[in-house]
């Protein structure tokens, strides 16, 4: 009994140890999983903690729960929750419906400029979320150019306008529906005709077919479609605040709680009341997604498609994807006009003045906003390729739960996440960065050839010297001081990582114990120039001033990196050298470089984040994660595995064999993943509006800023040139494409479904 009791132990001991015959690809495991545990599972974890306990006191409470039972709140607290359900049933079906729409109509029915109508179906997915809100309330609002210039229509008390949960709900509809459209146009280019043809030799009639083969072949993606849009629908927070009126949903209730009550324990308690239909939607989301096996996805059958030619099937799919499309063009030719119109409603006149107050007074938002996106979205990119890798081409217990976690960044609704990131990184996130040392420690250990009595006095005259430091150094002497401690450590390490390096690894130790060294060196040297550089641009004056001192910040951010993420890269490649060094020289190397990676990643106030740009790059990449996880995971389950064996019985290690063969294989796929990622940081809002500041600013947030103000031109103007820049990258990245790959068509559908 004893031993059925520890073999499931030790095979799942036995699976990392074969994933820790490949240092780089154990050093990939433990920072993929650092990752999505900080910056996912922590904060979600903080939200749900909070929410059941005051943020001042600390002492329990049920207060906003006991509100659903509360007669004097709880009507207010379900119609809150009625609403919101409301608004994401309606977005969801309606987006669903409309995406098969257009998704058959291009497809099987011979739409005329069929590219054209891809192109201008997609715009919404690369404009800021609420653009077609403000879009809505410049044609359609009380002083729209529809209801009141063309229409005359005069809005008194109790009249439907556009605000409220209809025209949210429509606004939500066309935002949306080009996630269903892009899920939905795949299955149908994917499905086999065979059995669709063999009806139809049968005598069945068009719509017989239809309802009994092909409709029941799309069932998964139109549930897996309707459950996405009721996430998204959700999790929106830019249309609600501009389009609810007198109604409420829990976005918007949650946003006020935080920034208009500063209520942290409130808006964690509606988070999770949110959290839990999301969460749920989102595991319903997976089951659909994992029953799609039956439909081939290896590509396109050989047979081709099947053409709808009846005019009585085909022309009403057409007539509704046309006047869609142009409801779809005429909200964003809105968009356009208003950012060149002096007053919208009032004084159509053009006018350029919008943009020189753009350019004026929103340039640092607008340099900020695009460097931050850039920063990040390699960042999601390499994460999202290395745990499809771990998913599809590794077994190791928890592989699932690495998966689902690394999906949840797009299924927990950003404000959820938004407010996750400030309870989790105000301060600093002891047991989480203790947890993250401990597994890094793990590995590190792992590496040596020695007792485990060994390796306990080892960790103990390295760690605790560290610790002690780590508590009284910051003190004393300042942290800033402890960098060159840290320095002054780290060269003593290189020397002797160097002195105790086998004669033909000896130059592979000296490069990788220089990367720490150089990353305190940076640290140190780096505000001496960049403070040079922000005197010297605040002499210029005007325009130059903001685009040298936002130059001089984005220095800071690769040069200020916080000092655990030293202490941790400083484990990640003592472990990877350890192999490398001469077994006598082994333990004193350890316990130096232990004390210099405690002491680091442990000083003064670790990862307490809120107000820095790392915050707000970690929610971008978080909120871009899964695209890039899908995106490879498709694109690896279409290689043949029998290749990357081939070059590991040629002699090739698993690094080696990921660098020259699985990565060139996977590079369109990560490429796609890449732009699509940049398109969602630049657009992104809801996890995004707790975490600016006035340093850093946001050009949604700002977008959001000038609507609230009455500054509609003005925020037209924002939305375009947020457009305009998304356009450009993904104009550069197909021009890319097409010269490195030959390739004129590139899937960007990977961030979706």
């Amino acid at each position: 009994m004893r031993s059925n009791f520890w073999q499931p132990w030790v095979r799942r001991y036995r699976e990392f140890q074969q994933i820790g015959r490949d240092p780089i690809l154990m050093v990939g495991l433990l920072a993929a999983a650092a990752f999505v545990f900080l910056f996912v599972v922590w904060p979600i974890l903080r939200v749900v903690w909070q929410g059941f306990f005051n943020f001042s006191s600390g002492a329990f409470s049920l207060e906003y729960f006991a509100r659903y039972v509360d007669p004097y709140f709880a009507r207010h607290s379900w119609n809150t929750l009625r609403d919101t359900m409301i608004m994401g049933l309606g977005t969801a079906a309606g987006g669903t419906v409309l995406g098969f729409i257009f998704a058959y109509t291009l497809v099987r029915c011979s739409f005329p400029f069929p590219r054209l109508a891809h192109a201008l179906t997609l715009v919404p997915t690369i404009s800021p979320p609420f653009a077609i809100a403000i879009a809505a309330i410049l044609l359609f609002g009380r002083s729209g150019l529809v209801t009141r210039t063309l229409l005359g229509m005069q809005f008194g008390y109790g009249m439907n306008d556009i605000y409220g949960l209809d025209g949210l709900v429509f606004v939500q509809i066309i935002t949306f529906f080009p996630v269903a459209y892009l899920i939905l146009r795949t299955m149908l280019e994917r499905l086999d005709p065979a059995m669709e043809e063999a009806a139809q030799s049968l005598g069945a009639s068009k719509f017989h077919i239809f309802r009994t083969v092909t409709l029941p072949l799309l069932v998964p993606g139109i549930a897996g479609s309707f459950l996405l849009l009721f996430v998204e629908s959700l999790a929106d927070l830019g249309n609600p605040l501009l389009l609810t009126g007198t109604r409420n949903v829990l976005s918007t209730e949650i946003f006020l709680a935080i920034n208009g009550e500063y209520n942290q324990q409130k808006g964690a308690a509606l988070s999770l009341v949110l959290l839990i239909p999301t969460l749920a939607v989102f595991l319903l989301q997976r089951y659909w997604v994992s029953r799609r096996s039956y439909i081939s996805v290896t590509g396109k059958p050989t047979g081709g498609q099947i053409k709808v030619g009846e005019s009585y099937i085909r022309w009403p799919f057409i007539i509704a994807t046309a006047l869609t499309l142009l409801m779809v063009l005429a909200l964003y030719l809105s968009i356009a006009l208003g950012s060149i119109t002096r007053l919208w409603g009032f004084d159509y006149s053009l006018d350029l003045s919008n943009y020189q107050i753009v350019f004026t007074r929103g340039i640092e938002a607008i340099l900020d906003t695009t460097y931050l996106s850039a920063v990040a979205t390699p960042i999601a990119g390499v994460l999202g390729m290395i745990i499809a890798f771990l998913v599809v081409r590794r077994q190791f217990a928890g592989k699932e739960a690495l998966d689902f976690v690394s999906n949840l960044g797009a299924a927990v609704p950003g404000t959820i996440l938004g407010i996750g990131f400030i309870v989790a990184f105000i301060r600093p996130p002891w047991p989480a960065l203790i947890l993250v040392f401990v597994a890094f420690l793990a590995y590190l250990l792992s590496t040596m050839r020695a007792q485990r009595g060994q390796k306990l006095l080892i960790v103990a005259l390295g760690a605790a010297p560290g610790l002690a430091l780590a508590a009284l150094l910051p003190a004393l002497i300042g942290e800033w001081v402890l960098s060159y401690v840290g320095l002054g450590v780290a060269i003593l390490l290189w020397m002797v990582g160097r002195a105790g390096a086998e004669p033909a690894r000896r130059g592979a130790v000296t490069r990788l114990l220089l990367a720490p060294v150089l990353g305190l060196l940076a640290f140190i040297a780096g505000p001496f120039l960049t403070n040079w550089v922000s005197y010297w641009g605040r002499a210029q004056g005007g325009q130059s001033a903001k685009v040298i001192t936002s130059l001089a910040d984005w220095l800071d951010v690769f040069t200020q990196a916080p000092l655990p993420t030293h202490g941790i890269l400083l484990l990640a490649i003592g472990g990877f050298v350890m192999s490398y060094l001469r077994p006598t020289r082994r333990a004193g190397f350890t316990i130096l470089l232990l004390g210099l990676g405690s002491m680091l990643i442990f000083a003064g106030q670790p990862l307490a984040l809120v107000g820095s740009s790392y915050i707000i790059i970690a929610a971008f990449a978080v909120r871009s994660l899964p695209a890039s996880v899908r995106a490879g995971v498709a694109a690896l389950q279409q290689i043949d595995p029998a290749i990357e064996e081939a070059s590991t019985s040629l002699g090739a290690d698993a690094q080696i064999t990921f660098r020259r063969v699985t990565l060139p294989l996977i590079a369109p796929a990560f490429l796609a993943g890449l732009i699509f990622s940049f398109a969602r940081h630049m657009t992104s809002l809801s996890a995004i509006i707790f975490l600016t500041t006035p340093k850093w600013k946001i050009l949604t947030v700002l977008i959001l800023s000038e609507v609230e103000q009455g500054g509609l031109n003005i925020a037209t103007a924002y939305a375009m040139i947020v457009i305009v820049i998304v356009l450009a990258a993904i104009g550069l990245f197909y021009a890319f494409m097409a010269r490195t790959y030959a390739s004129q068509t590139v899937d960007l559908t990977t961030g979706v479904g």
